[in-house]
């Protein structure tokens, strides 16, 4: 017995002398774990293919080889609800690179090639993107969240030097911050647990450019005791439709339309919705010219300065999203499509992303600000910028419809009012 308990009086005495205390010691790191120990690569593996990889001064270097495919080097656990921290850095011919964060990679997908969720880092000229810290779906629907047209986002990221990236992923909502700066959140549910992963870009780049590497250190992770960064006011990209999330609750949104039900539109000729060329299924609203007398709804109340979001499909080259603005929503008044073909074909000419417009959702945007600047975005650009002379209306109720044409669908319709 007295020797048990000199056995404990040591550890003890170990413990306060070495650390201060084994609970001081637990609690100085906090809920925050290691994921690269700084010596070797203990707890990670490299997927896809045989880029070199080796640990240095306390940094994992991933080298490109040319002829190889794009390589993941993954932690071998996979998380769900996590925050990840991490200094990165890159070659400047690297072009871009990547963490994979809630990824896949299954022997029976593709032959395990790695998928899903991706912070963007990129080493491009201004002129071409600056998009570090976007949310890529890697391997699957491209984009979720670019940044456009904010030059403090844009140039958080600086080239050839150490930066520090933060990844909040909690339920559907995933926030990127780099250098303190948040770039971007999205809501989404395609995948809510996977791999952490550091991409070795390969193909076309490594061909063109030669061994180029990238650069991690400081890697650590917290699962436990999570919280939420404070909100802000960088736009939300929500890919779950019909819903709002907290973030875009506090900025003011509000459904329109929840996917289900028409209270808060109204046929332009009557009080109740329009009787043909209107249809709710599968948590959209799809609008058709065709058959139909007047297949326009307008708001039930009217709105002054605002930001319109919502997403559309249209069925056929020959659609149109007929969205209107500032309307006096008297049935006689002419029709303006004052988004609709605008939008299309200036995302054509200026999207730098090829996407099937046709086949997908696409996600628009309409800010009609109080001093008359209107801004049209489409799937993350802004397509186009006019200013409304003095004279023209204030307030007015907003009109969805489909041109002649091929039918439109529309769900996610949120509003906000704009007071600057």
């Amino acid at each position: 017995m007295m020797t048990r308990n000199l056995i404990i009086l040591f550890v003890m005495s170990v413990c306060l002398f070495t650390t201060g205390s084994c609970i001081a010691q637990k609690s100085s790191t906090g809920d925050w774990q290691s994921l690269f120990n700084g010596k070797d690569l203990t707890g990670w593996k490299m997927l896809n293919a045989e880029h070199r990889v080796e640990v240095k001064d306390g940094v994992i270097i991933a080298t490109t080889i040319p002829g190889q495919d794009n390589g993941f080097l993954c932690a071998t656990e996979q998380y769900s609800d996590f925050v990840l921290e991490l200094e990165v850095n890159a070659d400047l011919l690297l072009d871009n690179t990547g963490i994979q964060f809630r990824s896949l990679s299954n022997p029976e997908d593709r032959n395990g090639r790695v998928h899903g969720y991706q912070v963007q880092i990129e080493n491009r000229p201004p002129h071409l993107s600056q998009w570090s810290g976007a949310i890529y779906d890697e391997a699957g629907r491209g984009f979720l969240y670019l940044v456009e047209d904010d030059p403090i986002r844009q140039k958080a990221y600086v080239q050839n030097q150490w930066n520090k990236v933060r990844i909040e992923s909690i339920g559907t909502t995933s926030r990127v911050w780099i250098n303190e700066i948040p770039i971007s959140h999205v809501v989404d549910d395609k995948i809510m647990k996977g791999l952490i992963c550091l991409q070795v870009h390969g193909g076309s780049h490594a061909a063109e450019r030669g061994e180029q590497s990238v650069y991690a250190r400081n890697i650590r992770i917290k699962t436990e005791n999570l919280k939420p960064a404070p909100y802000d006011d960088i736009p939300v990209a929500n890919h779950v439709p019909n819903t709002i999330s907290p973030q875009e609750k506090q900025q003011g949104f509000e459904l329109l339309f929840d996917g289900q039900a028409g209270k808060n539109w109204r046929d332009v000729a009557q009080s109740s919705l329009p009787s043909a060329g209107w249809k709710i299924e599968n948590g959209a609203v799809t609008v058709s010219s065709s058959g139909a007398a007047s297949p326009i709804a307008m708001t039930t109340r009217k709105y002054g300065p605002f930001e319109l979001k919502f997403e559309f499909k249209v069925h056929g080259k020959e659609g149109i999203p007929g969205i209107e603005y500032y309307s006096d929503g008297q049935p006689t008044t002419k029709r303006k499509a004052l988004y609709g073909r605008f939008a299309i074909d200036n995302y054509k000419q200026f999207g730098k992303i090829n996407r099937d417009i046709w086949k997908e959702w696409n996600l628009g945007v309409i800010k009609a600000f109080p001093d008359n600047r209107v801004e049209y975005w489409m799937n993350g650009y802004k397509i186009l910028e006019y200013k409304r002379t003095p004279d023209q209306a204030k307030n007015g109720y907003i009109l969805i419809d489909a041109y002649p044409g091929e039918p439109v669908s529309y769900r996610s319709i949120k509003i906000r009012e704009l007071k600057k």
